[in-house]
């Protein structure tokens, strides 16, 4: 018997711990959770609610207001969950419609938003200030302005090697660039892109003995970017894109003149590309992309492949960090390979209701290099060693926004010989500041 007993407390301790965790019904969290959204208690509400989702109870109304009160604590990440859960039961909801469109805007899924503005009635779209037409989803206006190196960067430059090449330095660029987005199909968006680019820069060339230097060389710089993503599901994308470079030189070529070997000017083309195709998955708190480039710039062969994780800690646009990390192989002109690792770190808050501050980092030797789904294209014959970035991103009004860039880069210019394995004049390490404005319009 003194055995039996503490047996039967030992049940009877089980079966209370048993009736405590099966308190809950639907009925009951029902009733609680739409108590707890009249009364706004929305830190009461999801802790109800995720306790009923532990075990196995879920619903319509529950979704709804779950998704409610994440959205009133700003954390639209989970907002879109809940109410993407609500919606699959009442697809025909339209206040839920209207508030998962705004979750997804606000949490920077402007393609997955753009579906759900489909469905909305004309009633709908009249009420929220919406247009009939889809497109252009976006339109931007560029201008950058580089202020090259130093004049005492010039001095440097060893103009009495007896090896055969050339080098140059950067005196600095001017750069418009213009590009539109627009739908084409309830699931594929084009984005279109023209750069100008005007690059001014010290050029040193040793020709068969003979010395010639430009100090105010210039090269002009035609590009013409297209990109398509397509929706393959609810966060999940594929990207593909080309980017087509044209450049116009003059180069110093040997001629002949009464006997006399001098250097002559002649204008040469070349035409360069780059290619991408990207997968980019969006989950409650983070958005993953992998990323394949190809390109031949400057007479090489670039493949590169990217892995970018983009981190919303509070499931909002008020801080994220972005993180990429790259590795680049590239064939060069005499057949030999190099391989390089760069690693982006990026970090986004926001200051106050219309401003955004952005600061970025890149660390690794920037070369023949693609950023941004291909729309960026580091071609320059000098490579960046290091690069710090600042950006204020302003919104001036419901579909203009104002973007403001500073970016700091250590650069370094190398001698380029023509034959292999002689010596050649130490490398020189400067740096350059350049500012760019954006203006972007969007629906």
């Amino acid at each position: 018997m003194r055995a039996v007993i503490p047996i039967l407390i030992l049940l009877v301790m089980v079966s209370g711990t048993s009736f405590g965790q099966i308190l809950q019904t639907t009925s009951s969290v029902d009733a609680e959770t739409y108590m707890l959204w009249l009364t706004r208690d929305w830190n009461g509400l999801i802790r109800t609610g995720n306790e009923a989702l532990k075990q196995g109870i879920d619903f319509h109304y529950l979704r709804y207001r779950m998704g409610i009160a994440w959205y009133e604590k700003g954390n639209y990440h989970q907002a879109v969950r809940h109410f993407k859960s609500a919606w699959k039961s009442d697809p025909e909801d339209e206040l839920l419609k209207e508030y998962l469109y705004y979750a997804l805007r606000f949490s920077g899924r402007d393609h997955e938003a753009a579906r759900m503005e489909d469905t909305f009635s004309r009633q709908t779209r009249r009420r929220l200030g919406l247009s009939e037409s889809r497109n252009p989803q976006r339109v931007y206006l560029t201008y950058s302005h580089n202020s090259g190196a130093p004049s005492s960067v010039v001095e440097r430059v060893d103009t009495a090697t007896p090896v055969e090449g050339f080098q140059s330095v950067s005196r600095g660029y001017h750069l418009i660039n213009a590009g539109v987005e627009h739908r084409l199909g309830s699931r594929l968006w084009l984005h279109h892109s023209y750069t100008h680019l005007q690059r001014s820069f010290y050029f040193f060339q040793n020709d068969g003995g003979q010395q010639f230097q430009n100090p105010d060389d210039k090269i002009y710089v035609n590009q013409y970017y297209l990109g398509a993503t397509g929706l393959l599901k609810d966060g999940l994308d594929v990207r593909l894109g080309f980017h087509f470079i044209h450049l116009l030189d003059y180069q110093n070529r040997t001629s002949s003149f009464g006997g006399r070997q001098r250097l002559v000017s002649a204008a040469v083309t070349d035409q360069n590309f780059a290619g991408f195709a990207s997968v980019h998955r969006r989950s409650r708190l983070l958005t993953t992309s992998l990323t394949f480039y190809t390109g031949n710039l400057n007479n090489a062969v670039q493949y590169q492949q990217d892995v970018a994780v983009i981190l919303y800690p509070f499931g909002n646009l008020n801080l994220y960090s972005t993180s990429v990390l790259s590795h680049q192989s590239e064939k060069t002109a005499d057949g030999n390979w190099r391989n390089q690792q760069v690693l982006q770190q990026g970090l986004g808050l926001k200051l106050a209701g219309r401003f955004w501050v952005e600061a970025d980092a890149a660390f690794g030797e920037i070369r023949h290099f693609f950023a941004n789904d291909g729309a960026v294209v580091y071609n320059a014959p000098e490579s960046v060693r290091r690069k710090y970035g600042a950006t204020l991103h302003t919104v001036l009004s419901t579909h203009l926004l104002l973007r403001l860039d500073y970016v700091f880069t250590d650069n370094q210019s190398e001698f380029v010989a023509v034959e292999t394995g002689v010596p050649i004049p130490e490398p020189i390490d400067y740096q350059t500041n350049s500012f760019t404005l954006t203006i972007l319009w969007k629906r």
